[in-house]
């Protein structure tokens, strides 16, 4: 960090002008983030549990949330990667979406099903939401909040 004062600096050199160190870490933590939820679709190579009981309206309910978070996750990605702060704002609200999916389905709140998780899935959803945080902060800190 330069000793020059923030007033001197040049525009773009330097925290909290410069939201580079930021954004674009947590644009690319966010998309990877997204990779590895992919993996975890319902009847993929992960996810082993049977949702029957849940019934279709809440099951495709449930799957359509996900695929909004997705996507939305993927565009606040992108535009961290070009150090937007709109873009920000929504990698904020992504991370929390998957922390609140993650919190809900290790909590055996939602989606309840009568299998047990399995170890991978457990440990990808702690990673994920350990991402998710991260994504969080640095969002958080490029805003300069």
């Amino acid at each position: 960090m330069s000793t020059v004062p923030l007033e001197r600096r040049p525009h773009g050199f330097g925290w909290p002008d410069d939201t580079r160190p930021f954004f674009r870490p947590a644009g690319k933590l966010l998309l990877l983030l997204v990779i590895t939820f992919i993996t975890l679709v319902p009847g993929g190579p992960v996810e082993t549990r049977d949702f029957s009981g849940l019934g279709g309206p809440v099951f495709w309910g449930f799957n359509v949330f996900l695929v909004l978070l997705g996507v939305g996750a993927i565009a606040s990605g992108i535009g961290l990667l070009r150090d937007s702060k709109a873009a920000a704002i929504g990698g904020i609200i992504a991370g929390w979406g998957y922390i609140f999916v993650v919190l809900l389905d290790l909590g055996h709140v939602f989606p309840a099903t009568p299998d047990p998780i399995p170890l991978l899935l457990g440990l990808i959803e702690i990673l994920d939401a350990m991402l998710a945080a991260y994504v969080i902060v640095l969002c958080h800190r490029g805003l300069n909040r």
